[in-house]
């Protein structure tokens, strides 16, 4: 466990635009550098198993990427008109 070889490095960013009231755009990014995957059997994997997935191959790399948007909508007078949500 204390291997100085082993090592992950991971980097997100993420940004959040207001469009307009209440209208969001939303975009992020994740990229993760993984050497660390001790879990993983030593030796060669077939192609059968690799295609069933009944074993993995090791990577080096991960990432994605996400886009959206979101709105978000009610009354400014939420607490009053419904007294259930505390505020």
């Amino acid at each position: 466990m204390h291997d100085g070889s082993l090592r992950s490095f991971g980097f997100y960013l993420g940004a959040n635009v207001r469009v307009f009231k209440g209208f969001n755009f939303n975009v992020g990014g994740n990229y993760r550098i993984t050497r660390d995957q001790i879990n993983l059997p030593a030796g060669d994997v077939s192609l059968e198993e690799l295609l069933l997935q009944q074993q993995q191959l090791q990577s080096g790399y991960n990432y994605f990427v996400s886009l959206g948007f979101s709105y978000q909508f009610g009354s400014i007078y939420n607490s009053i008109v419904n007294p259930r949500f505390n505020f």
